[in-house]
């Protein structure tokens, strides 16, 4: 089995400053002030700030518009008009709530967010200082510390060496368990189950596991329903409820082409054409290609991957890769690529419980087992 790396006294200093420089800044403003000139611009007192796509996204959810409807009005005039009609709408709101708080990013100077309240953010620095007696309590080791400032977040993943188990029937699949640790400026403080496959060391995710737990104050009342959660956690070693089931589902569960074609896109920005290494999707379009089968409906069709294979090829980059495969992947890429991959084990998968045939699937029906063709 494979050594888990942990990150050194001397790495942990530095990703702690790192953190600390990329605190979202926060403004509140007048909803007036703020004019959209597009999905990615707004512009305020006269100046023109980037946005990303969530603050977009968030800004026209606040407005009460949805995102289909603005797409569908942009296609059926111009982008011109989408914003006007944006700007009407802003302006309509405006004494309902008449201030809004732009979330920004101190190193890429963009709006990552707003808020409709300007204490909705819990500061990096005591976020750290949880996570510090966290790892002290709970006897963790940290893995990974990625900071995005895209978004102005930061994710920790930390296991407990004594927290190992396996899964039943399968014995070359062995884990240590442990959490995953993220502060955004716009959903608080998330802990989620983090798990580490000690065949390969590959990090994963459990973004929607049940013990999964969100933290927007850092209030008495709120502090003690946390570490009750925390509390229970531990009792169970840490270990994401139902996970050795769902691991032998994954096993013995057929990746739809589709699936494929996902994880693949989502490693291949890393590591480009290697990702066929790892995630065989242009091996299994050829496969249909050359049976001919050129219609297909990807969500429908098998591939020769199973979705654990699928999740394991998407965890060993995001695990390996920044010391081996990749030029510009991050520890902020390696976290957010296990949190994909463990939604992909977590979620209901394309061709989960479909029943097995006892014909073989490749076979020409047999035409002397035609019984109604052969009536007269």
């Amino acid at each position: 089995m494979s050594q888990i790396t942990t990150l050194s006294g001397e790495v942990l200093t530095s990703r702690k400053a790192e953190t600390l420089n990329s605190q979202s800044l926060r403004k509140t403003v007048a909803v007036r002030e703020i004019k959209i000139i597009n999905d990615t611009t707004i512009e305020f007192k006269g100046k023109r700030l980037e946005l990303t796509k969530d603050a977009f996204k968030g800004l026209i959810k606040m407005i009460g518009m949805s995102q289909s409807f603005t797409k569908k009005f942009e296609t059926l005039f111009n982008s011109e008009a989408k914003a006007q009609f944006i700007n009407t709408m802003k302006n309509a709101m405006a004494s309902q709530m008449n201030e809004i708080t732009m979330i920004v990013s101190p190193t890429t100077k963009k709006v990552v967010g707003f808020s409709k309240k300007a204490t909705d953010l819990i500061s990096h620095d005591r976020f750290m200082g949880l996570t510090d007696r966290l790892v002290d309590q709970h006897g963790l080791s940290i893995t990974n510390w990625g900071v995005d400032a895209n978004n102005g977040s930061v994710t920790i993943n930390a296991f407990n060496p004594a927290a190992q188990f396996d899964v039943p029937g399968l014995s070359d699949e062995v884990f240590t368990a442990g959490i995953t640790m993220k502060n955004s400026p716009l959903k608080g403080i998330q802990i989620m189950p983090y798990v580490n496959r000690l065949w390969c060391s590959n990090g994963l995710t459990t973004a929607m596991s049940s013990e999964s737990y969100s933290l927007n104050s850092l209030s008495g009342d709120s502090m003690e329903k946390f570490h009750e959660h925390m509390s229970e956690l531990r009792k169970n070693k840490f270990i994401p409820t139902g996970f050795q089931d769902r691991i032998k589902d994954a096993v013995n569960t057929p990746a739809s082409m589709q699936e494929l074609s996902w994880a693949s896109s989502k490693i291949k920005k890393h590591v480009g054409d290697k990702a066929e290494s790892w995630i065989p999707y242009a091996e299994n379009e050829a496969a249909y290609m050359n049976a001919n089968i050129m219609d297909y409906s990807p969500k429908a069709s098998k591939s020769n991957q199973s979705i654990w294979s699928v999740v394991n090829g998407m965890t060993h980059v995001a695990t390996h890769a920044p010391d081996m495969l990749a030029m510009d992947m991050q520890d902020k890429d390696s976290t957010e690529l296990m949190v994909q991959a463990g939604n992909l084990l977590g979620r209901q998968w394309n061709l989960q419980g479909s029943a097995r045939s006892p014909f073989s699937q490749n076979a020409h029906l047999d035409a002397t087992a035609q019984i109604g063709s052969l009536l007269n």
